[in-house]
């Protein structure tokens, strides 16, 4: 997704379990390190500390369901954002399958 961007600007944050998990990529990186991935605190503060732009763009959140809602609760209430600026994808969340 990030390469079918080409030159425009990404802001962006990708959470994984520890630093083996990380594609080649130029974002910030936060590592669980064993934690639960679901309601991730680390990736919502990770998400919080990002320095963006005056303007905003438009934010792709995917993940799991409660922490898509805590980023983009951030994003919409902290940060100001459109609620039509920031698209989500809630792909899995601990109990449920199939969310698509």
């Amino acid at each position: 997704m990030v390469r079918a961007l080409g030159d425009a600007p990404v802001y962006g944050v990708i959470e994984v379990d520890t630093p083996e998990d990380r594609l080649p990529v130029d974002l910030t990186w936060r590592y669980r390190e064993g934690a639960p991935a679901a309601s991730s605190a680390t990736l919502v503060a990770a998400v919080r500390d990002l320095d963006l732009p005056d303007e905003p763009g438009t934010a792709y959140v995917a993940g799991e369901a409660r922490t898509v809602q805590a980023v983009r609760d951030v994003l919409v209430r902290e940060r100001a954002w459109g609620r039509r600026s920031v698209l989500t994808k809630p792909f899995w969340t601990p109990g449920k399958q199939g969310m698509e």
